[in-house]
């Protein structure tokens, strides 16, 4: 026991060596065997030391043997202080110790390493350091805030991380939008301005005819459709009379001139048979030419068939003009017509038919002689005028010459020869007997 006694207060006597530089020691005395095989200690002296090379003081307990009976030494508790930021030493939980308390360096007051985030601004290294992550306030990574740098931040509504206009966002970090003043893609033009009537639309375009916006002092009317018959023409004028496009459901025609006397009025009205003017193809009033009825005697034309009378003289129609057959003269009566031409080829007028009855020389003489003609502007016959005896011009089939004539020559299915027909005119020429 007492070998176990003194083995144990020279390994700790050795242990206190190590650890430090010597210093009084404490001697142990009545060290004497208790019955349980343990050690008790009588009376005993402690010293404490402290080693400068730690940065706080330690305590070491040393035991000196001693002579007597066996001695029971008590566990001991070897104390080191904490670790202090700012002694130059890195230790404990410190990332770095630069033996200052200064926050604007490298090495914070609290020994961890400076980093952007941290609140602290790092002199030389950051412009500002707020502490966050947001990139859209008015640090942005460490570095104040600025147009150009990719972060919307205040006072800013856009930030493309470049200075140039015309590309959505403006050199001076504020959206671009149509109205701004500056042409950017997918604009033709922006005059800053809103006005729609100008040269450049609200929307930024080029104003033109057809687009719907009738532009101040330019035009008359837009109406923003291709068709060219409408009030508003595709020229993005008024439609008018005389513009040479026929208004749909306005005009019937329109020229384009101011000639009131040709094909279209200038009232825009097409030139008829009936509306009381020489115009169109008419050589006279509502007569004459390829679309109206023949003009009457005195009335001007151009040609024989702008006449009634088929007869145009001198750019005037002629009295009505019976054309006859070159036929010998000859007396001829009621009797001869009869029996040589009324019976043989006029069967039908033997009963009534067209209202001329013609039975015997008497009823072809009174029902002819005198008689006006059902249609047309003259008599049946008159006796010695060949002109104005219809009889003659419906055989010789001149009939549509007569005013008021027409229909089929006659004698109906049927044709008189060249003596029949001489034996007609020389009737008249006779005075109708």
């Amino acid at each position: 026991m007492i070998r176990a006694s003194f083995a144990l207060s020279a390994t700790l006597s050795l242990l206190a060596v190590a650890c430090g530089p010597t210093s009084p020691a404490m001697t142990t005395d009545d060290i004497t065997d208790t019955s349980d095989g343990t050690a008790t200690t009588g009376t005993s002296d402690e010293s404490t030391t402290t080693d400068p090379s730690t940065a706080g003081p330690s305590t070491v307990t040393t035991i000196e043997p001693t002579t007597g009976e066996p001695t029971t030494i008590e566990p001991t508790t070897l104390t080191t202080g904490a670790p202090v930021c700012g002694d130059g030493v890195v230790e404990g939980g410190e990332a770095c110790d630069d033996g200052n308390l200064d926050d604007t360096d490298a090495c914070t007051s609290a020994c961890a390493v400076a980093a952007c985030g941290d609140g602290l601004v790092q002199v030389g290294v950051e412009g500002c350091d707020d502490g966050n992550g947001d990139d859209n306030d008015g640090c942005v990574q460490c570095q104040p805030a600025a147009c150009g740098d990719g972060f919307v931040g205040p006072g800013e509504t856009c930030d493309d991380g470049n200075l140039v206009d015309g590309d959505g966002c403006a050199a001076n970090c504020i959206a671009e939008f149509c109205g701004d003043g500056v042409v950017q893609a997918g604009e033709e033009c922006d005059d800053g301005n809103s006005d729609d009537d100008d040269a450049c639309t609200s929307a930024c375009k080029i104003a033109v005819c057809g687009d719907g916006i009738v532009q101040t002092g330019v035009e008359a009317c837009d109406d923003g459709n291709p068709i060219d018959g409408d009030a508003c023409l595709n020229v993005c004028l008024v439609a008018t009379c005389g513009d040479g496009v026929v208004h749909t459901g306005v005009e019937a025609c329109d020229d384009g001139n101011d000639e009131d006397l040709d094909a279209c009025s200038n009232a825009c009205q097409a030139a008829t048979c009936s509306d009381g003017a020489a115009n169109g193809a008419e050589t006279d009033e509502d007569c004459g030419g390829p679309n109206c009825m023949p003009c009457s005697e005195g009335q001007v034309c151009a040609i024989d068939t702008d006449c009634q009378s088929g007869n145009c003289e001198a750019g005037a129609c002629g009295g009505v003009t019976l054309v006859v057959p070159d036929c010998a003269a000859a007396n001829v009566d009621a009797a001869q017509v009869f029996s040589m031409v009324v019976q043989p080829k006029c069967g039908c007028h033997t009963g009534g038919s067209g209202g001329l009855t013609m039975t015997d020389a008497a009823t072809v003489k009174a029902n002819n002689v005198g008689v006006a003609a059902t249609n047309a502007d003259m008599n049946r016959v008159t006796a010695g005028d060949v002109d104005q005896s219809y009889l003659l011009y419906k055989v010789l089939g001149q009939q549509n010459n007569v005013p008021g004539g027409g229909g089929s020559t006659m004698p109906l299915g049927s044709t008189l020869t060249d003596a029949q027909k001489c034996l007609l005119v020389n009737w008249v020429k006779s005075g109708a007997p």
